[in-house]
């Protein structure tokens, strides 16, 4: 199986905890307001498509820089550093420069070569004026550290969870590039049905979809991803069969599960009033994911 490790860094109280856990968390923006920060650092697991994603939040406090700092074989192995810079804190940024520099050195140190991606957070006006926002965004664009290292830039929000969700799906498929075909291939097709649907792994981090409010993050919403663990059960202990289709109707709606290799799920809702489209779309789409899956078969096989 391929591996991964994101080192998610910044200050205390930039946000990078906020981050993880209304992404790959499936927490919402009210309920990451009141976390706490990081003692030292937390290592979480996740399995993305066939990636073992392993994601290092790395606590902002002095205390602690100090200590992995001195530390580097914590920073080592680091496939991408994530820095995050708290827009709303622009009397840290000089801090914050420094604070980049003494991580990457750390990381060459361990014969680290890490893509390098910067996240402008709090890019928001909840509790922020507009104009002074885009003012400490100018001036972060300038640091040294930046100027210097041209990262890939995003402007982060908790508030805009399903694009910084995104971003996150983005760079973790950036570096395989049938992985990130297959994505796109999807995306595509999505985009020209009217069936409303919804592509994710068994474990219920969706992958793309062209419907919303159905998604916590990275994750799906909590009802249905437990809707396709029951039918992956049924597959594996009664079925007994590596793929498997489950349909569930009322008056008006229709609801299709599609499980592909037991590795790929095609959530399809469909209302019965709505217009219908072509059964060769569908089947074109059905069998584009057969071929995906049997891709992520691949990719979890190879070391």
């Amino acid at each position: 199986m391929r591996s991964m490790k994101i080192s998610l860094v910044g200050l205390s109280g930039c946000g990078k905890t906020s981050i993880y856990s209304t992404t790959f968390g499936g927490m919402t923006p009210l309920e990451v307001k009141d976390l706490g920060p990081t003692v030292m650092y937390e290592v979480k697991s996740h399995n993305y498509l066939g990636i073992q994603v392993s994601l290092w939040d790395f606590g902002g406090q002095e205390k602690y820089r100090e200590s992995y700092l001195e530390t580097p074989k914590l920073l080592a192995n680091t496939s991408i550093l994530i820095f995050v810079l708290d827009l709303h804190n622009p009397e840290n940024f000089d801090l914050a420069n420094e604070y980049f520099d003494n991580v990457y050195s750390a990381i060459k140190e361990e014969d680290g070569d890490p893509r390098v991606k910067i996240f402008y957070h709090k890019y928001d006006t909840e509790d922020y004026v507009e104009a002074t926002l885009e003012k400490n965004l100018k001036k972060a664009k300038q640091l040294p550290f930046i100027v210097k290292y041209s990262p890939r830039e995003f402007l982060t929000s908790v508030y805009r969870q399903e694009e910084l969700s995104d971003f996150i799906k983005q760079l973790l498929i950036a570096d395989f590039e049938e992985l990130k075909k297959s994505v796109e291939s999807a995306q595509e097709y999505l985009s020209k049905l009217n069936s409303k649907i919804i592509i994710t792994d068994v474990n219920g981090n969706v992958i793309t979809h062209n419907i919303e409010g159905f998604a916590t993050g990275i994750q799906l919403r909590e009802d249905l991803r437990e809707y396709i663990f029951a039918c992956n059960v049924l597959r594996e202990n009664f079925l007994t069969s590596e793929s498997a289709f489950f349909s569930a109707s009322s008056d008006v709606k229709k609801l299709k599960v599609h499980i592909f290799s037991y590795v790929l799920t095609v959530l399809m809702m469909m209302d019965e009033q709505g217009p219908a489209d072509p059964a060769e779309s569908i089947q074109e789409l059905l069998k584009e994911m057969e071929i995906f899956a049997e891709l992520l078969i691949e990719m979890s096989s190879e070391e």
